[in-house]
């Protein structure tokens, strides 16, 4: 179980980093864009973070449903803001930004739950260190 959680932090960890790329590369000034979208990105994971002291029950199941939500919403984000951005004329930084706090709320979830889950199966400092590592 350790090790399938840990490459599930991994592989999540990978595809908020894509959804973090691809929402930076839409607007096109790269410094700035990339510079805002990963800085609202660690904020929300923040948010994320001291939200998962919420979960307290059922933490496995939590974790699989967040981590599904990450890879779904994440992906459907990514193709909704492609098609926002060809077609609407609302403001597109506000739906880029909500999308991007969104994203990051749920992968700063995961972290204090997987560390909460494993926290039986390894020491403190190792478990940082792994998930971390990760991450």
């Amino acid at each position: 179980m350790k090790h399938g959680l840990l490459f599930s932090v991994f592989f999540i960890a990978a595809c908020g980093l894509a959804y973090e790329l691809i929402a930076g590369a839409l607007l096109g000034d790269s410094v700035t864009q990339f510079s805002t979208i990963i800085g609202t990105c660690l904020l929300a994971m923040g948010i994320g973070s001291w939200l998962s002291r919420h979960v307290e029950q059922h933490l496995v199941p939590g974790l699989i449903q967040i981590e599904l939500m990450v890879g779904v919403v994440g992906c459907l984000s990514a193709t909704g803001l492609f098609f926002f951005v060809a077609w609407s004329a609302a403001p597109f930084k506000l739906a880029l930004y909500l999308a991007v706090l969104r994203q990051g709320v749920m992968v700063g979830l995961e972290i204090p739950l997987i560390m909460r889950i494993l926290k039986h199966d390894l020491a403190f400092e190792d478990l940082v260190s792994q998930v971390l590592t990760v991450d």
